[in-house]
């Protein structure tokens, strides 16, 4: 374990000014899409075992191909890919509960409460639509966040 800690020690590099860190990366992509107000197309409301996916366009996203080039790395991380995805949900969160409170009632427990959303997979198709795929408990967690708040 000492050898790893000092392995990791000697590959940090100290020195990097403020525009040189790792994490003004993350924030210039995070710019583009946070200033974007991104329109999102469900395309199918969910599988047998509780999975969704949704797409939205780049261009919605904020992010063209040449940010995509430049990000590609940060674009792909999980972390940007959760907080893209949670954040999409979130400013659209009417259309995925019509999803969840339609659900049959006997299915309910089968399909919601059976797995728990962990993390988000996401694909590009045609290098112009992101498609993003998450399990429907999150849509549970995120509408009931209030509730757990106060109990």
């Amino acid at each position: 374990m000492e050898d790893f800690v000092v392995e990791l020690k000697n590959n940090i590099n100290k020195n990097l000014k403020n525009n040189d860190r790792k994490s003004s990366c993350f924030r210039g992509l995070l710019y583009h899409i946070i200033k974007s107000s991104s329109e999102i197309k469900i395309t199918e409301e969910y599988s047998s075992d509780g999975d969704l996916k949704f797409e939205v366009s780049l261009k919605s996203l904020g992010v063209s191909y040449d940010t995509l080039v430049k990000y590609k790395k940060e674009f792909y991380s999980d972390f940007v890919v959760n907080f893209v995805g949670e954040l999409l949900i979130r400013e659209n969160i009417n259309k995925f509960a019509k999803i969840l409170v339609g659900l049959d009632p006997h299915d309910y427990p089968l399909v919601v409460d059976q797995y728990e959303h962990k993390k988000f997979g996401m694909a590009l198709f045609k290098q112009d639509k992101v498609i993003f795929t998450f399990h429907i408990s999150l849509i549970q967690t995120i509408l009931t966040e209030d509730l757990k708040k106060t109990t």
